[in-house]
């Protein structure tokens, strides 16, 4: 049996009216609903600097040093320059022949929406729209650049941490859930269990397929000699961010934050922002970054300031930054703004197995 669509001009049922009223309102509902943890996450920062005396945190601002000013913006902007070289090495390794400059470029270009939800995914699109590669492929790279720089992060900080007994565990946990990551990536069996489990939550499901795609290019990237030869990179980033906040540090309260210290206190932070809903863990970033720096000794008023100035530093230059390089990628690329934000999944084994003729 053949059915036709009806034809525009054919008044509609009022089932279909409703169904199709209920799916726009559903539609509506999960849009707002994907902004409640920037809301959340814009109501803590808020409430943190309600709850440090706004005087005194802007007694705090005033005592920041013009003179680290070029070397804020050093180390803010200098930081994704190497993320972008290292993600290029990454690319290489997996076959993607895309120039070094134009990742790069493209790299600070997606820094435009980090503060987004799954803002930082952005230079991934816009690479693979760029290069006409597999979505998969640079989201695999992306990931495994996270993992090593993730990782860097707390052998930074592991000997500070190590010092202070118990609060360790903030430190060697996160570690070794990195570590389990990268197994159930490249071990074969653990992934295998892993898949099995996916397999039978009816949500994980549906994505089964690009998890896939993810595992098998991790498990080919962390086999590559490319991954270790420059893995000094990932160090260097490593390096760049923990002198961000110690920089910012120094300009507000010259000798009371250790380089190894902000190590501490950058590792912990980043924990705090996987553990967090809000994207680019907006709000517990800068709640926790206060909290450990009282925790060292700084007054809450001056952690406060530290802590929202190396947030303004990092996201707020780079988000600027990428907007305008944006407006030029746009024209370089051809792409556009819609298409940026369109994930497209792989069909399932069921699928395609249903989608024989009728």
């Amino acid at each position: 049996m053949v059915t036709e669509p009806a034809r525009p001009d054919e008044p509609r049922s009022p089932a279909g009216q409703d169904h199709d009223e209920s799916n726009v309102a559903r539609r509506s509902w999960r849009r707002w609903l994907g902004f409640l943890p920037l809301l959340l996450a814009l109501g803590a920062i808020a409430a943190l600097l309600v709850y440090a005396d706004p005087h005194k945190i802007g007694i705090a601002f005033q005592r920041f040093n013009l003179v680290y000013i070029p070397i804020v913006v050093v180390l803010a902007v200098g930081f994704y320059i190497v993320q972008g070289v290292r993600w290029w090495t990454l690319n290489r390794a997996l076959g993607i022949t895309f120039p070094l400059l134009d990742t790069v470029f493209l790299t600070e270009t997606g820094q435009a929406t980090a503060l987004l939800p799954l803002g930082e995914l952005t230079r991934a699109l816009l690479l693979a729209k760029a290069a006409s590669v597999h979505l998969g492929s640079v989201v695999a790279s992306e990931t495994v650049q996270e993992l090593l720089f993730v990782f860097m992060l707390f052998v930074l900080a592991l000997p500070r941490a190590l010092g202070m007994h118990l609060i360790a565990i903030a430190v060697i946990v996160p570690m070794l859930f990195v570590v389990a990551i990268v197994a159930i990536l490249t071990v074969e069996r653990l992934y295998a269990r892993v898949r099995r489990i996916i397999g039978r939550v009816p949500v994980l499901k549906r994505i089964r397929p690009a998890v896939d795609d993810l595992q098998r290019d991790t498990r080919v990237l962390f086999r590559h000699p490319d991954t270790y030869r420059y893995l000094p990179l990932s160090v260097a980033q490593a390096v760049m961010a923990v002198s961000l906040l110690w920089a910012v540090a120094e300009a507000v309260e010259p000798g009371k934050l250790s380089w190894t210290s902000a190590g501490f206190v950058y590792a912990v932070t980043q924990g705090a922002a996987w553990l967090s809903l809000a994207p680019g863990g907006l709000g517990a970033v800068e709640a926790s970054t206060a909290g450990l720096l009282v925790l060292l000794g700084i007054s809450f008023d001056v952690a406060t300031a530290i802590s929202v100035i190396q947030r303004l530093a990092d996201k707020g230059v780079n988000t600027v930054i990428g907007w305008i390089c944006y407006l030029v990628a746009r024209r370089r690329y051809n792409l556009t703004a819609a298409s940026l934000f369109r994930f497209e999944m792989p069909r399932t084994d069921e699928a395609v197995v249903g989608a024989g003729p009728s």
